[in-house]
């Protein structure tokens, strides 16, 4: 039967479902996380913060994603740690560093599209560089960056599938030992493409819906029509 393969394998399907999704959990939180702080260090004139975080952005964004997360675990942790890491560790570390570098841009653009007119009136107001950042200018720029950042993390999802390079079994790994072993390419392949295209349209439909309950009132004043 052409789906059987399938079902006989479907647990084990389903535990490289639930390694990808921890993965790409981990690794959403830590790069966003991360990625705040080096957007808000390159936007600002805090030198020399924006110069190392303009560097580590830049270096990090040259290297392709898959010789980086071999690096990380076949180089830089063994060198840290005296001893290799787990294949998960190393996934989690390699894409949360990886990510952060384009998140980090993202945030950038999303507070240099601030019009200077909310920044001169909250200095109006006596805020302090600090305090227009988390009062003002971030909130605003939320809504902007939203779009991007989804589809930054959406792609984090697919690449977490690059983590099967040093040994990991995700959900993509899992569906190659699976066909490996019964020659039945074409309905694992396309099973695996269905769970990725659920799990990366919910995350976008989700992110459709918040950005429109997220309106700011200075954003929404734009979409108001005058009467």
């Amino acid at each position: 039967m052409f789906w059987s393969d399938i079902f006989y394998n479907f647990d084990f399907l389903m535990k490289g479902l639930l390694i990808t999704l921890e993965l790409a959990s981990v690794s959403i939180i830590g790069s966003l996380i991360i990625g705040v702080i080096l957007g808000v260090f390159r936007y600002s004139r805090l030198f020399p913060l924006n110069i190392i975080a303009t560097a580590f952005i830049e270096l990090i964004r040259s290297i392709p994603l898959i010789l980086f997360i071999v690096f990380v675990h076949f180089g830089l942790l063994p060198a840290i740690l005296g001893s290799p890491a787990s294949f998960f560790q190393s996934s989690c570390i390699a894409l949360t560093i990886f990510t952060s570098a384009y998140v980090a841009e993202i945030i950038r653009g999303g507070l240099k599209s601030i019009e200077m007119g909310n920044i001169d009136a909250a200095k109006s107001l006596g805020l302090n560089y600090f305090q227009r950042l988390a009062y003002i200018i971030l909130p605003l720029a939320i809504t902007r960056m939203m779009p991007a950042l989804v589809s930054q993390f959406i792609s984090l999802i697919k690449d977490t599938s690059l983590a099967s390079t040093i040994g990991l079994i995700e959900l993509t790994r899992s569906g190659e030992i699976i066909y490996e072993r019964t020659y039945h390419e074409l309905e694992i392949l396309l099973f695996i493409a269905f769970i990725y295209f659920i799990i990366c349209y919910s995350l976008s439909f989700l992110s459709r819906n918040l950005e429109s309950k997220s309106c700011y009132p200075i954003e929404c004043r734009e979409l108001t029509p005058i009467n």
